[in-house]
């Protein structure tokens, strides 16, 4: 009789262990999949937030490089052939950066080569002009 009560006492600490192992097992299913539910919708944001970043960048600089060559052409011979033409083969990069599609990874990269020709038009028409961001910094580079 005591084996038999020995027995019923080990076979309830196994099923309290199974069942505190099988809580275990469904709350960490259950955490994950709300987990990468949360990681999705909080990516999804982020991705909108730094697109709009980046279009906002670049339409800054297409709206320079029209001004700029709405001037040389009011002005006349101001800027110099060398630098109309630059200021037109930029106009052009921002027309053609292709950012309308989310999924290319080469819209960082060609992000940092307009900034650059940005910067050099800049030295070169000896303007005062920099992209800023919503907090009023200078744009420091783009980074997620």
């Amino acid at each position: 009789m005591e084996r038999t009560v020995e027995r019923t006492v080990e076979d309830a600490f196994e099923r309290a262990l199974e069942l505190e192992a099988r809580a275990h097992a469904s709350g960490r299913e259950e955490g994950a999949r709300a987990g990468r539910a949360l990681g999705t919708e909080e990516g999804r944001e982020l991705g909108f937030a730094k697109g709009f970043e980046v279009a906002e960048e670049v339409g800054f600089y297409a709206g320079c490089a029209a001004v700029w060559e709405r001037c040389a052409r009011e002005g006349g011979e101001a800027y110099g052939e060398r630098v109309e033409r630059m200021i037109g083969s930029f106009r052009r990069a921002c027309e053609t950066s292709a950012l309308s599609n989310p999924l290319d990874e080469g819209i960082l990269e060609r992000v940092e080569r307009l900034r650059g020709r940005f910067k050099t038009l800049v030295a070169l028409l000896g303007v005062r002009a920099e992209y800023a961001t919503r907090g009023g910094a200078a744009s420091g580079g783009l980074s997620f």
